[in-house]
């Protein structure tokens, strides 16, 4: 015997509510597929030969490593200059030189490291020099006083690295002296 063919009928706001839920479950599934082919396909782009002379000249540190990490460097700065905004404050005005140098400081610590391209990082604000920050600090008693603080570099935790240009180029050009504001800011 056969049985009668019922079909069940799903109301139209709940069927459009089951498949935007769909859709919004498939995104984020595959969002972080959709971010490794999109960082892949930048990685493997030919590096610009202008930001090569631009290596060699401003950051000498990149030509004592091996040819394999050298590859790997570029194709991080590339996925780093694509996602990472670098803006200048007071009134500098960033060049390929400053947004070069910075990339391959900031990506030299991942190379051995398996951690993403800074995930939290929003943007990279550079001046010129030297700048202030004030921050309230809480002195005996517990009360509080603006204590104004000059700074080369600082790492903030709403995906914000400040750095300060005139120290980026001195650590870059000085690279076994210990002192390298870029990656010490970005270490954090």
């Amino acid at each position: 015997p056969q049985l009668p063919s019922e079909s069940i009928e799903l109301p139209m706001p709940l069927l459009i509510c089951f498949l935007v839920a769909l859709l919004a479950a498939a995104a984020v599934a595959l969002w972080p597929l959709w971010v490794r082919r999109r960082r892949a396909r930048i990685a493997g782009l030919p590096f610009p030969p202008a930001w090569r002379r631009l290596l060699r000249r401003h950051v000498p540190l990149v030509a004592r490593l091996p040819a394999r990490h050298q590859l790997r460097l570029k194709g991080l700065m590339q996925v780093f200059l694509a996602e990472k905004p670098i803006i200048g404050c007071r009134g500098l005005r960033v060049t390929d030189e400053m947004r070069v140098t910075i990339a391959a400081l900031a990506c030299l610590p991942l190379l051995g490291a398996t951690r993403g391209l800074y995930p939290e990082l929003r943007q990279v604000l550079l001046y010129p020099g030297a700048f202030i920050v004030e921050r309230p600090v809480a002195e005996s008693g517990g009360v509080l006083s603006d204590q104004r603080r000059v700074l080369a570099g600082e790492s903030w935790s709403q995906g914000q690295v400040l750095l300060a240009w005139d120290e980026v180029q001195r650590g870059a050009a000085t690279p076994g002296d210990g002192h390298n504001v870029v990656i010490h800011e970005f270490a954090h």
